[in-house]
């Protein structure tokens, strides 16, 4: 059977950003909003994107609830799982760790400290600025590994077994942040200060840091994925 890595998208904007672009080589397969999910033995990793709704509000979204049950599964069965922002918030759900809704305000390029050399982070450990845009956290899940932390947001980031949740959008890129100042709802850049998108956007271009650790970090999980073809 030919495994394929599954894009879980929860926005109807989203493009997956570096995450799409460097899976790419790979048999990849995106759901959006998903009802069912593949068989595991269908599956060689997945992704699990961000969106507007909460990692708890499956009576709204069903989706999210089909989602959760999938990583958890995968987590159980050693398949690569990378979790971004609302994807980070579902994996610590999955894993029994505790949610709060609406906790912080975190919007921006935030510095966050990576305390934990891993693969999917490109080895990297120090300061990182990574795009932030949630309200939503969750706590360390037992047994898991504090990789990325802030004052705000004590778990930015953790490894647990074949999975590793990113409460940060790791996948960002500069289309990604033309969508979300443009067809977001709502936009932005009611969410910056002055609303200044164009300063957002040069300040992460010109963040070499940030693009070395999602070239090597994106690629490694890739490489985690190419293994279980």
């Amino acid at each position: 059977m030919q495994r394929s890595v599954l894009l879980v998208h929860h926005l109807d904007f989203e493009t997956g950003g570096h995450a799409a672009r460097l899976t790419a080589h790979l048999p990849t397969r995106i759901v959006a909003f998903p009802d069912r999910v593949p068989q595991l033995d269908a599956i060689a990793g997945i992704v699990v994107l961000g969106g507007e709704m909460s990692a708890v509000d499956v009576d709204a979204h069903p989706s999210i609830g089909v989602t959760t049950d999938l990583v958890r599964r995968a987590v159980e069965a050693d398949v690569p799982v990378l979790g971004l922002c609302l994807g980070h918030q579902i994996l610590g759900v999955a894993l029994g760790a505790e949610h709060r809704a609406g906790a912080v305000d975190e919007t921006g390029l935030l510095p966050v400290d990576v305390v934990a050399a891993d693969p999917w982070l490109g080895g990297f450990t120090g300061e990182l600025r990574p795009m932030q845009w949630h309200s939503d956290v969750v706590g360390l899940p037992t047994g898991a590994t504090l990789v990325a932390t802030n004052d705000l947001v004590p778990v930015q980031a953790f490894r647990y077994g074949s999975a590793l949740g990113l409460q940060f959008h790791l996948e960002v890129d500069v289309e990604v942040l033309r969508r979300w100042s443009i067809v977001a709802e709502p936009p932005l850049g009611e969410h910056l200060p002055g609303g200044d998108v164009a300063g957002l956007v040069a300040a992460y271009r010109a963040d070499a840091t940030l693009h070395r650790v999602a070239e090597q970090g994106f690629a490694a999980f890739a490489e985690s994925c190419r293994a279980r073809l």
